[in-house]
């Protein structure tokens, strides 16, 4: 069988048993565990499991360390060390021993924890809980109960790590009101007393792990969805006011935007000669600021074409001249050899002017 690492919580004894010597600051008698099943079911303490606690409890010479609250309640644990168990002995069915309160148990970052256990275990010692830490195994039973049920597993006790005084112990009546923890210890310790009873129920377990996927694949498919098409038919309807402002911020844009590209068509037309039909029908039109350039550049071409055309009749010379390229055809061949625009050709294969 597994050895486990977990918790018991002793019941607690009602009445006589329970004194506190002031003068060593000793709790005597308190109740480390209880005979019988845990209130959670997880197995019994019989008589070998108490002569175990009895045995174990003893052979730590200095005592079994005891705190305020398990060890797993908080990243405090260190601050809440209250003293050592020591004298464990057995009580017919209950196995009590005495706390040895540590001097360092009376200035904690909690406040004085020693002085708090001590009137509340001579106050009201029904209310005085502990818990045991242990090592331990299960020895499973051969016999039912009437019902033909299972019976809980006898609790062997391996090892004895810690004896703590806690606000709900498991297999005792008697319990620390939550109000009796720091706040630095409450959310903790509410914590474990939930977990400690959720983890024990596997159907429990099972339902909270089909819920979580249920709520993931649900919340994936809400990030899916796509949103709501916004028409422009739809903002107006639903949102007036924010329809016009975004249609007059949308017109004031339009028209900063038609008058820089007539004016920059205009500009453009000016380094050119004789382009100002051109320009004005590049504006009427729509055509964009590259678009009426490159209609600029391809009439200045057809003018210089023209005019590098050599005279034909009877005034011709006899002997043909030698055929002079055009800036037009000479602008082709260095496009064709460079693999540039015909912007860059032209200005490329232009006639220097002195």
């Amino acid at each position: 069988m597994a050895n486990k690492d977990t918790y018991f919580r002793a019941d607690i004894a009602r009445g006589g048993g329970v004194r506190v010597n002031r003068k060593e600051e000793v709790i005597e008698g308190f109740a480390v565990v209880t005979k019988g099943i845990t209130h959670d079911e997880r197995g019994e303490f019989d008589d070998i499991a108490l002569d175990s606690v009895v045995e174990l409890g003893n052979k730590v010479k200095a005592g079994v360390k005891s705190r305020f609250g398990h060890p797993n309640m908080s990243g405090t644990a260190l601050g809440t060390f209250l003293g050592r168990a020591k004298n464990f002995r057995r009580d017919g069915d209950i196995v009590r021993a005495d706390l040895h309160i540590d001097k360092t148990a009376h200035e904690t970052p909690d406040g004085d924890l020693a002085g708090y256990v001590m009137n509340l275990a001579e106050s009201d010692p029904q209310v005085f809980g502990s818990s045991m830490v242990i090592h331990w195994d299960e020895e499973f039973r051969e016999e039912k109960t009437k019902a033909g049920e299972d019976l809980p597993p006898y609790i062997r006790v391996k090892k004895l790590m810690s004896v703590d005084i806690v606000d709900d112990p498991a297999a005792n009546n008697g319990l620390f009101g939550m109000p009796f923890f720091s706040e630095s210890v409450r959310p903790s310790a509410e914590m474990t007393a939930f977990l400690d009873k959720f983890l024990n129920q596997p159907e429990s377990v099972e339902k909270v792990i089909a819920f979580l996927e249920r709520y993931g694949a649900n919340k994936n498919k809400e990030e899916k969805k796509m949103p709501e098409e916004i028409t422009m038919e739809k903002l107006k309807a639903d949102h007036s006011g924010l329809y016009d402002s975004i249609h007059a911020l949308g017109v004031e844009e339009g028209v900063r935007k038609e008058r820089e590209r007539a004016v920059s068509i205009l500009k453009k037309s000016k380094v050119f000669k004789d382009m100002s039909d051109i320009a004005v029908e590049a504006v009427e039109n729509g055509a964009t600021v590259e678009n009426a350039v490159i209609k600029f550049q391809e009439k200045q071409l057809e003018g210089l074409q023209k005019a590098s055309v050599p005279p034909l009749g009877p005034d011709a010379e006899e002997e043909p001249v030698k055929k002079q390229t055009t800036h037009l055809e000479r602008a082709r061949q260095y496009q064709k050899e460079h693999g540039c625009s015909t912007t860059d050709a032209l200005k490329a294969t232009a006639d220097k002017r002195k």
